[in-house]
């Protein structure tokens, strides 16, 4: 299974309708649904959702709510990985459109995790958690505000994708231009975000 395909699946995954602050109703099926997904993709991941589930419904909940208010930080990254896949499947059924300013969702509080350029060159950020979407101006970090194009770069990424970095926070971005590529598709933007940000790392790309 390729990573794209583990999104795919991941996002398929149904939950009880949700709001903030109401219960994680079924936390342990929509886990179990989680971590037979990730079996056939990563053994460490699948791992991590085997030992979330042998906490009690009440513990997960718990953990649920800490991810949604983005108290993970301690946590081991395979279980924040699980965690958030767990949440998202609640938190999709609150997405739209909405206006915001910066890189927090006006929808729901979490951070955007990827981008795309409308048929206007417009830039809108998508939240990694509800996938609600909301425009930005194009040229400034939605994570500090630094607007000095000389520290804002992107390399560019095939067929239509790109990774912008901020070089006063370190923050990334992966986006995709719809005036290319026609349409959103998260999943796939997602699962090329993790490969730009890993060849960035590695010092394989060039602006």
């Amino acid at each position: 299974m390729t990573l794209d395909e583990l999104y795919r699946e991941l996002d398929a995954i149904p939950a009880p309708d949700w709001t903030p602050g109401a219960p994680f109703r079924e936390v342990q099926e929509v886990m179990a649904r989680v971590q037979t997904s990730l079996r056939a993709y990563d053994p460490a991941l699948a791992a991590a959702a085997e030992g979330l589930l042998h906490l009690g419904p009440g513990e997960l909940e718990a953990l649920l709510a800490e991810a949604f208010a983005g108290a993970l930080g301690d946590r081991p990254e395979p279980e924040r990985f699980v965690l958030l896949a767990a949440l998202r499947a609640y938190a999709r059924g609150l997405a739209r459109e909405a206006e915001g300013d910066g890189a927090r969702c006006p929808v729901c509080g979490g951070e955007a995790d990827a981008a795309y350029l409308d048929e206007d060159g417009g830039r809108h950020l998508v939240c990694a958690v509800c996938d609600s979407r909301w425009a930005v101006p194009r040229i400034a970090c939605p994570y500090c505000g630094e607007a000095d194009h000389k520290k804002l770069r992107y390399y560019p990424y095939d067929p239509h994708y790109r990774l912008y970095q901020c070089l006063t926070c370190g923050a990334t971005l992966p986006a995709v231009d719809l005036r290319e590529a026609g349409r959103l598709d998260l999943p796939a933007l997602r699962a090329a975000g993790v490969e730009m940000r890993f060849l960035l790392e590695a010092g394989r790309v060039e602006g």
